[in-house]
């Protein structure tokens, strides 16, 4: 039994970090077919571990979309989100004279459980999902301040971070341009990573 559990375990962990590692933000190259690792506290037989990888080589590729939905799928985030009629723009003008008005710096201590945590800001944030999906695996760790430039992704993301409950997040509709300079400098603690447009 604790054999078959194994082996079922081991195929799981194939199939799976295929998709979730391969492309994963965090891995600078794909893994190869040789890394899959098996377990040292059950025994699996040479062949069993050719015919793993034999099926790890010949599933066919997800598509993007797919890749994207099971990696923040285990955030459960809510679609049907009250914010009215959403048009969101896909790119909108930095230059324009609607978006030269500094963000106005938030109060860091409401903002977030601990302020003098490190801070990774992202550039860009979009929806939020993977600021959402690193700060759900860092709570006491970091925090994070996503900067956006349309509104209406910014109040979807706003919405999504309170019912996830995390309090080491902040999203806020500015022009990084204009505004970055300024909230980085008023953040208490140290800024350690910045990522733009990911």
């Amino acid at each position: 039994m604790a054999s078959s559990y194994c082996c079922s375990r081991l195929l799981l962990q194939s199939q799976s970090s295929r998709l979730m590692l391969r492309f994963s933000p965090f891995l600078a190259t794909p893994p190869t077919p040789s890394s899959l690792s098996f377990s040292s506290n059950c025994h699996v037989s040479s062949s069993a571990q050719a015919t793993l990888q034999q099926q790890h080589e010949q599933q066919p590729l997800p598509q993007s979309s797919q890749l994207v939905a099971l990696e923040y799928a285990d955030l459960n985030l809510s679609y049907n989100l009250d914010l009215g009629h959403v048009r969101i723009r896909q790119h909108v003008n930095p230059l324009s004279s609607s978006f030269s008005v500094p963000a106005q710096v938030p109060d860091w201590n409401h903002a977030f459980a601990d302020p003098t945590l490190p801070l990774m800001v992202d550039i860009g944030c979009g929806s939020g999902r993977f600021l959402m999906w690193l700060a759900k695996r860092t709570p006491k760790e970091r925090n994070f301040l996503g900067l956006e430039i349309r509104e209406r992704i910014v109040k979807r993301a706003e919405s999504w971070a309170k019912d996830l409950a995390l309090d080491n997040i902040l999203f806020l509709f500015a022009n990084a341009t204009i505004s970055f300079k300024q909230l980085v400098e008023s953040y208490p603690g140290p800024l350690v990573l910045v990522s733009v447009l990911y």
